[in-house]
């Protein structure tokens, strides 16, 4: 069995903007998909691969709900199955 690769995942916060960034291996020119409650999927141009999430209003979702985990350790690839 070949060993998957696991991109390193990077995650940043924009305080003024209150934007969470989260990014799956180097930084490259993606779009972004709007899916609900200000969260965008960013897709790699060419092969259409979730490469990140952009969390808009990011302290928001957290105040109204209850607290949540985030699985930092993940594979996006399970979610380009669904593209």
């Amino acid at each position: 069995m070949a060993k998957q690769k696991i991109d390193q995942l990077t995650v940043s916060y924009d305080k003024d903007a209150d934007v969470l960034y989260i990014t799956e291996g180097k930084p490259r020119e993606a779009i972004g998909e709007m899916m609900d409650d200000g969260v965008i999927v960013r897709r790699d141009l060419k092969t259409k691969q979730v490469v990140g999430f952009t969390i808009v209003d990011f302290t928001e979702h957290f105040a109204t709900h209850k607290p949540q985990n985030i699985p930092l350790k993940a594979h996006f690839s399970a979610l380009n199955a669904m593209a």
